[in-house]
């Protein structure tokens, strides 16, 4: 089977036959072109539903044509290919690894329908089906990374109401092709945080969702989700951008002159609006993802996410307005929540930012001066504090601790109401 953004391809009949009864395209499915025989006659005409006894004739006289099925990507095949679509995402949804995402999902049935109705018609254009169907058939695991990166951009934007017409869609297309640049490669299991590298990959990535004609408000956010300036982690894997230029979506169709398909488009009035709601989720999902990917494997998960999540938001590096409605689905965590918060906050209350340091954190009991200014009138004499082991940022972005000796800070009296 051959796909690409032109439609889908079998030199078997075997291959074809799969296909046909996979998805059960028996009277459904058509082909672009005749299947003749040697001598010239058609054995299957162009444009035409195929019928199973059709497919049995062409079994039992192997050679005598010319084994070339080019599929016509008729509504109802592109129909049968987005239901197999939407029939494995849904899962992936509601038993996610990744356990941020069942919570910000209501499981209730209402909602399952719900969600499904509203992935299903996400992929409203044949380039989309394509390209989505490629991925779920060549390299499954990609496929389930960036559903779960999609479901988690919606899961962002789901947690209010917006009056702008298909801003559901868009979040979930959003997510979906954040990382598929990373098609054919394991680069997706990195840990990419780190800005200049993310910053690349972002405009590749836009690349392709202006090739399969997404609007531009999703190409933008893609583009431009990039937080600057806060990343704090190791030097990123080498990864190989010769490789990664030969994915086969960086090549875009050509496409007839005035020919375009039938979107559906945001209302302009809410252009600038759904472009700064699309960045800021995608900002929330690349966060909660790269991050997952370095703690994975620890245990309590979401409440180590939730903490170092809830933290940066109050440092202001993701917008409030998106962001706290998400966390106000973890009712579980409350407690933690509030600390973390307030931590934060009292971090934020310094007079040379960001030199205050809740130590040690998520459970902080003292709070020290990083850039250790003696002259700030928040300084305390001569009771320094000796941190052996160094501290890394919240989340990997912010700021981190070198081991070494930090005065104090006046703001830690304010912790102790929140001392267990």
């Amino acid at each position: 089977m051959k796909i690409t953004l032109a439609g889908i391809e079998f030199d078997e009949l075997k291959e074809f036959s799969k296909f046909v009864n996979d998805l059960n395209l028996i009277g459904i499915v058509q082909l672009r072109d005749s299947i003749k025989d040697k001598k010239g006659n058609i054995l299957i005409k162009d444009n035409v539903h195929i019928k199973d006894t059709t497919l049995r004739k062409l079994e039992s006289i192997p050679g005598q044509y010319e084994s070339k099925f080019r599929v016509n990507m008729t509504p109802e095949l592109t129909a049968r290919i987005k239901k197999a679509l939407t029939s494995e995402i849904m899962p992936l949804i509601q038993k996610s690894k990744n356990e941020f995402i069942p919570i910000l999902f209501n499981n209730d049935q209402s909602s399952v329908v719900s969600t499904e109705g509203l992935i299903n018609s996400a992929f409203y254009t044949n380039d989309l089906v394509l390209v989505l169907y490629k991925i779920m058939l060549e390299q499954y695991d990609f496929f389930q990374h960036i559903v779960s990166m999609g479901v988690m951009c919606l899961g962002t934007v789901i947690q209010k109401n917006y009056s702008i017409k298909l801003i559901h869609r868009y979040a979930f297309l959003t997510g979906l092709l954040a990382d598929i640049i990373f098609f054919k490669t394991d680069y997706w299991r990195n840990s990419n945080l780190d800005e200049t590298l993310m910053t690349k990959l972002a405009k590749l990535n836009a690349q392709i969702a202006q090739n399969v004609n997404l609007p531009t408000q999703i190409v933008s956010a893609i583009q431009n989700h990039i937080v600057k300036g806060v990343y704090v982690v190791d030097k990123p894997d080498p990864m190989d951008f010769n490789l990664l230029n030969q994915n086969p979506f960086l090549e875009s169709i050509p496409r007839e002159t005035g020919a375009t398909e039938d979107y559906e488009l945001v209302d302009n009035e809410y252009y600038e609006e759904t472009v700064k709601i699309l960045t800021e989720s995608l900002k929330i999902t690349r966060f909660i993802s790269e991050t997952y990917k370095r703690i994975s494997g620890a245990d309590n998960i979401a409440e180590k996410l939730l903490i170092m999540f809830c933290y940066n938001v109050e440092k202001r590096i993701f917008d409030q307005g998106i962001a706290n409605p998400m966390i106000d689905r973890f009712k579980e965590y409350d407690k933690i929540v509030k600390r973390t918060r307030k931590i934060a906050e009292l971090e934020n209350r310094c007079i040379h930012l960001p030199s205050a340091w809740a130590y040690p954190k998520p459970k902080a009991t003292q709070i020290l001066c990083k850039n250790k200014l003696t002259e700030c009138p928040n300084y305390i004499s001569g009771w320094d504090i000796n941190v052996i082991t160094a501290q890394e940022a919240v989340g990997y972005v912010g700021t981190a601790l070198k081991p070494g000796s930090y005065p104090k800070c006046k703001l830690e009296k304010e912790l102790g109401e929140l001392k267990e």
